[in-house]
């Protein structure tokens, strides 16, 4: 058999850098801000249902594009790099398409299987040689630090805009909520962490800034975020310690340990709808977090979802088609209710519902290649892989609360899989060329 030719590194065109830089900061802040609502302060103007919303996609609409005609100009090195790709989140997606055939609402089906296929070309376009390894991390920490900024900026001039004076007080300036001010300040505190970490710039300046997402992050007076940003903040500082790197496998071998019993554990909830013991042993952490043992009502819904997932456990209801407004298959959940929920509020149930087991297995398949590969990454690049074990860490963590996976262009789905696509790529590149590090700045 002949070897395949060597992967030489392609050449940047002038627009590259700006291209790139545009697309993460669009796909990654944009669908953080409040749009038409801005003023009328009414979080439900823009929600998005059956049709959709009109500004994601006149927005994503054309940087899909976009994104499509770059990894065409520079085909011969994008295709290489999909091919080495994890094979099980593009197994997922095309699962997720294949559930058209069954899905009561084939149209959002569709559309939402383009929007992931357009993830994957933004997620290729990352991936290009000439990118250096700290750009993605470098463009995203002063997108979100400028969403902070800004948020800032309202609050100080336009108090009744920027506080929600119903849910504590807490700051949510130009964001959704207070939560999502909280998710931006905590994923900016573990970027601002990695930059010092890497010496990424003037470590002054990187201090001030991080101490500024900190703030932001107690002001948004969400205890979750809080709690996250400190946990991911030093799960970066343990796993860029030189054992968990280097030649020794035990620390990794426990971590693959752990997430396999973390999934089993998982399935058992699962299949039980609710945490065994839970009052016993959540009960003391969430009454310091000030949560109620029901996790604000979430284990009612999950149980009622429950429901439907017992209809079609194999093969899932259909991608994107169970949280669809009065009238779709959540009708019934709403009744019970008496509000229109848009998620079980656990990324887990949500997949299992709309994709079944098979697509489950195949989610969870492709989890365990992404740490495979987080593991294959630290033995070179202990620090970017410390800053991708973090955000794994808290995509996993969060959507035990909240439903991300596979979800549109949402936050933590889009950084996924564009997380996923730069570690393949990066552990492809220096096998391939082991000299290559330099690129865009």
């Amino acid at each position: 058999m002949l070897a395949s030719p060597p992967l030489r590194a392609a050449v940047p065109l002038p627009w590259d850098k700006g291209l790139i830089a545009a697309f993460i900061v669009v796909s990654l802040a944009f669908p953080f801000i409040r749009t038409i609502d801005f003023l009328a302060n009414n979080t439900l103007a823009d929600a998005s249902f059956s049709e959709g919303s009109i500004w994601l996609q006149a927005v994503f609409g054309p940087l899909f594009l976009l994104a499509a005609v770059q990894v065409w100009l520079h085909s011969r090195w994008t295709f290489r790099v999909l091919r080495t790709a994890n094979p099980f989140l593009l197994a997922v997606i095309a699962w997720a398409a294949l559930t058209v055939l069954w899905s009561p609402y084939p149209e959002v089906t569709v559309k939402r299987s383009v929007q992931q296929m357009g993830l994957v070309l933004i997620g290729l376009s990352l991936t290009l040689p000439f990118v250096a390894h700290d750009f993605f991390a470098r463009i995203l920490h002063r997108a979100l630090l400028a969403l902070l900024i800004v948020s800032f900026i309202v609050v100080m001039l336009f108090p009744s805009v920027g506080i929600d004076q119903l849910r504590e007080g807490g700051w949510h300036g130009i964001l959704w909520h207070k939560n999502t001010l909280g998710v931006v300040a905590c994923f900016a505190t573990v970027l601002g962490v990695y930059r010092i970490a890497r010496k990424d710039g003037s470590p002054r300046r990187l201090f001030v800034l991080l101490m500024f997402a900190l703030f932001m992050l107690v002001m948004s007076r969400s205890s979750t975020a809080l709690l996250s940003g400190l946990l991911g903040s030093g799960f970066f500082l343990f796993l860029r310690r030189p054992y968990l790197g280097g030649r020794y496998a035990l620390p990794q071998i426990l971590l693959v340990l752990g997430m396999m019993a973390a999934l089993v554990l998982l399935l058992a909830f699962l299949a039980l709808g609710r945490l065994p013991g839970w009052d016993d042993f959540a009960a003391p952490l969430l009454a310091l977090l000030n949560k109620s043992p029901d996790l604000t009502g979430r284990t009612e819904l999950w149980v009622l979802v429950q429901q439907e997932i017992a209809r079609h456990p194999i093969q899932g209801i259909g991608y994107g088609a169970f949280w669809l407004n009065i009238g779709s298959p959540s009708q019934y959940v709403i009744d019970a209710l008496n509000w229109i929920p848009l998620q079980s509020h656990n990324g887990y149930i949500d997949l299992l519902n709309e994709l079944g087991w098979i697509g489950v297995s195949l989610f969870g398949a492709m989890l365990l290649w992404h740490l495979a590969s987080l593991i294959q990454l630290g033995r070179h690049d202990r620090d970017l892989a410390a800053l991708h074990g973090a955000f794994f860490l808290l995509i996993l963590v969060s959507n035990l609360s909240e439903s991300q996976f596979l979800s549109g262009v949402l936050f933590q789905n889009c950084l996924l899989i564009y997380s996923s696509l730069l570690l393949s790529a990066r552990n492809r590149m220096r096998r391939a060329m082991p000299g290559a590090r330099q690129g865009l700045r």
